[in-house]
Parts: structure tokens; C-alpha cells; sequence
């Protein structure tokens, strides 16, 4: 019989810090920052961040996944954050929203947890991650609503 070695999370290494740099065309910029990394990690859009937050969970196996992630490869995917070059906490460029998240539960191939709009004081629940997305997205700064333009009387596309 062998016994399962039980990998204890510190409660500070369950919160992530998102810094948001920029955020043109939707499309997220920034930092992300877990102590169990300890450096920040820049990622240049949605896509990264969030693998870079999977991978992380993964890692520690903090909160467990109830489902394996299904795949197309058979082969194993590296790291994220290991084909990124990490960078220093100092970043010069102030950031535009702080977000501090934490996943509770990995369930139904998703996330459910707590985000914070540090600048704000402001937490909620999410309840996936498409949820955290619209959060996020919610306190940062919106693109101007296009308008149809008409130009001697012909409807511009």
C-alpha cells in the first residue's frame, strides 16, 4: 500500500496578483505574480495569463481539478511560464487595474472563486472563467462605440 504525499498549500500562495498594463482592443497586457513563482510573469493576452494561471494550479495541485483537461496531443505541454522570461516585480509602466484572484475550486473544467479590483476595495464571486474575464473586464477602461459614418450618401462598412 502506498501512501499519497498531501502537498500543503500556505494560504499566501493561493492569491494571484494580475496587473493590468494595457488593455487595447480588449486585448489584456500586463503582470501576473504568485509567490510560489516569486518573480512577476508578463503575458501579452488573455490566452496567456490564463494558461499561466492553470499551469500554476497544476503545479502546486492547489485547488484540485475535478476533471482532467482533455487534449488533442498526446504528448505532454510544457510549462507556460517556462517559455516566458520572468521579470522583477519593479515594473516602471502603472498599471491601469489590480486584480487579486482566488481560485477555490477547479469543478466542471472551470474556475469558481473571489476576485478583488485592488484600486477599488471591490470583491466579488466568480463563478467561472469566463466569469473573472467579464469581471476584469468590467473595471477596465472601454474602447469608444463605433458609429456608422455615411460619406456622400453611401453607408461606410
Amino acid at each position: 500500500m502506498t501512501a499519497g504525499i498531501n502537498k500543503m498549500v500556505s494560504e499566501d500562495m493561493r492569491s494571484c496578483i494580475i496587473r493590468v498594463e494595457r488593455y487595447d482592443n480588449k486585448n489584456l497586457e500586463g503582470t501576473f505574480y504568485n509567490l510560489y513563482y516569486g518573480a512577476e510573469v508578463p503575458f501579452e493576452n488573455l490566452t496567456r495569463l490564463l494558461l499561466l494561471m492553470e499551469d500554476l494550479m497544476d503545479e502546486m495541485d492547489c485547488p484540485q481539478a475535478s476533471i482532467k483537461s482533455k487534449r488533442f496531443s498526446r504528448e505532454a505541454k510544457p510549462s507556460e511560464r517556462g517559455s516566458i522570461p520572468h521579470r522583477m516585480s519593479q515594473s516602471a509602466q502603472e498599471a491601469l487595474a489590480t486584480f487579486k484572484v482566488k481560485v477555490l475550486f477547479r469543478q466542471g473544467a472551470s474556475w469558481q472563486g473571489k476576485v478583488e479590483w485592488v484600486e477599488e476595495g471591490m470583491e466579488t464571486s466568480f463563478r467561472s472563467a469566463l466569469e473573472l474575464v467579464k469581471l476584469m473586464d468590467s473595471a477596465l477602461p472601454q474602447p469608444q462605440m463605433c458609429t456608422l459614418a455615411y460619406m456622400d450618401g453611401v453607408e461606410a462598412m
